[in-house]
């Protein structure tokens, strides 16, 4: 990957940026508007909870190839201040967005508060993987009726496995509700290509 260009956005855009994000075709729904956020520096990814059941290989070696990519500019991946909008050759004229990984405190009821991790799993994995912390955005006080569309993996990173492909009838979650589209954070509501919503059993 060859990074031709990069801009980089302080912890105050950042934030700015994520009270702005709304719930997929809800945009009167804004999730993050009144919560609180925080930047943890240098988290361990083990105090962090996943909801996914899987990391695809594919992915994590693209994660690999863009913590290089962004090295190369003086940007650690693993440790986002803010975010970066890069521009590739091949990539979208308009460039593309990157923000630390989202944690969410998820009020569960069997047990207290648990950082799930919403947005940037494969980024997270792979901290974890090499034994290293991680910069994320954690967000606390999210509105009762907007929980994370998805429950905490019971087994813990233990019940995440690798794989190559993911099959028509793989769960890749426990989710809360049907549709759980009406509870997913569309981060691109307020950043540029940071995400595309996923098909349920088709992509990571």
């Amino acid at each position: 990957m060859h990074i031709t260009r990069i801009e980089s956005f302080d912890i105050d855009e950042l934030f700015a940026a994520l009270r702005r994000v709304t719930l997929h075709e809800r945009p009167w729904s804004l999730p993050y508007a009144r919560a609180d956020l925080t930047l943890l520096e240098a988290f361990s990814p083990d105090a962090l909870v996943p909801a996914q059941r899987y990391v695809k290989r594919a992915e994590v070696v693209k994660i690999g190839r863009l913590a290089a990519a962004l090295a190369e500019h003086g940007v650690d991946l693993y440790g986002l201040r803010g975010f970066v909008r890069f521009w590739t050759q091949d990539g979208p004229p308009e460039g593309m967005d990157l923000l630390p990984p989202v944690v969410e405190c998820s009020r569960e009821p069997a047990g207290p508060c648990v950082k799930l991790i919403n947005d940037g799993m494969h980024r997270v994995y792979s901290a974890r993987a090499a034994g290293r912390p991680i910069t994320v955005v954690y967000v606390a006080g999210v509105p009762d009726e907007t929980p994370y569309y998805a429950f905490p993996n019971p087994a813990g990173w233990e019940g995440v496995e690798e794989i190559e492909e993911i099959s028509e009838q793989y769960a890749k979650k426990h989710y809360r509700l049907e549709p759980h589209r009406s509870l997913y954070r569309d981060f691109n509501t307020a950043f540029r290509n940071a995400t595309g919503f996923r098909a349920r059993t088709v992509e990571a």
